[in-house]
C-alpha cells in the first residue's frame, strides 16, 4: 500500500436496480423513462411502450447483446432488462443443455440449482462491464408471496423476487437498490348494511425502498420509504 493510494471518496458509478412488483403495475414503463434506455426484452413485455428494444429468446441472446453493448459504441446510458424471472427460466435451459439434463432439477441435492450460479456470476460479470463504461443497470422482476422463516418471531409472508433463493440472494447483494413497486394501499370508511365498516382501497402507484415485513426492499442511498412511481423523482432522491 502506498499513501498516494489513499482517496476520501470513491468514485461514484451508475447504480444497479431491480424493481419487482405484481404484473402490470408499470415496472417496464418506469424502465422507459430511464436515461438513454436499451431494452433487452426477454419477455415480449413492452406492448405499447415506445423503448428502443432488442429480442432475446435464450440465455445466449442475452449474453452476446451484453457483449455488444460493452464493445461496441453506442449512446446508450441505461440496460434494461425484462425479465429476470423469465430470463432465469433462459438460464436453466442452457444449464439443462450443457450438462445433459432434462430438468434443472434432475441432478440431487440441488446440484442443478448450485451449478446455475457460475451462469448467473458470468451475466453479473457483462453487467459490471457496461456499469464500468458507464451504464445505469435496471433489472425487472415478477414478485411472489414466500414464507419467511426467522428463529426469533413467528413465520411470516411477503412479496419476495421470483427467482430461485441462491440466484435471488446474489442479485440482491450486487444490487445497489431492489424497489418493490405496488399500488399504495388505504382504508375509507363505506356504509354497509350494519353500519359504518372501514374498506381497504388502492390509489398511487408508488415503489418503496426500504425492507420490510410485508415486501423485500433495500438501497444504499438513503431515500425515504416511499418515492412516487417516477423515474426523475427516484432519480432526484438518488443524488440528494
Amino acid at each position: 500500500m502506498s499513501l498516494a493510494d489513499i482517496r476520501k471518496k470513491t468514485k461514484q458509478k451508475p447504480p444497479r436496480i431491480i424493481v419487482h412488483g405484481e404484473a402490470a403495475v408499470g415496472k417496464t414503463y418506469l424502465a422507459s423513462q430511464t436515461r438513454n434506455p436499451i431494452m433487452l426484452d426477454v419477455e415480449d413485455g413492452l406492448g405499447k411502450i415506445e423503448m428502443d428494444h432488442i429480442p432475446c429468446k435464450t440465455y445466449s441472446d442475452v449474453m452476446a447483446n451484453l457483449d455488444e453493448l460493452a464493445n461496441e459504441k453506442h449512446e446508450y446510458k441505461t440496460v434494461c432488462v425484462d425479465s429476470l424471472d423469465w430470463f432465469e427460466r433462459l438460464l436453466w435451459d442452457k444449464v439443462c443443455e450443457d450438462n445433459s439434463w432434462k430438468s434443472i432439477d434432475q441432478p440431487s441435492y440441488g446440484k442443478g440449482y448450485a451449478e446455475t450460479l457460475r451462469y448467473w456470476g458470468e451475466y453479473v460479470e457483462k453487467l459490471n462491464r457496461l456499469r464500468d463504461k458507464g451504464m445505469m443497470i435496471f433489472q425487472i422482476c415478477h414478485s411472489e408471496v414466500r414464507k419467511v422463516e426467522d428463529p426469533r418471531i413467528e413465520a411470516y409472508d411477503r412479496y419476495s423476487l421470483k427467482l430461485h433463493k441462491k440466484a435471488a440472494a446474489l442479485l440482491l447483494e450486487h444490487s445497489d437498490a431492489c424497489f418493490f413497486a405496488a399500488k399504495k394501499l388505504g382504508t375509507i370508511k363505506v356504509q354497509g348494511k350494519s353500519g359504518m365498516t372501514t374498506k381497504t382501497v388502492s390509489g398511487d402507484r408508488i415503489i418503496y425502498t426500504n425492507n420490510d415485513p410485508a415486501f423485500l426492499a433495500k438501497n444504499r442511498y438513503n431515500l425515504p420509504d416511499e418515492l412516487p412511481m417516477d423515474w426523475n423523482a427516484i432519480r432526484e432522491a438518488m443524488l440528494k
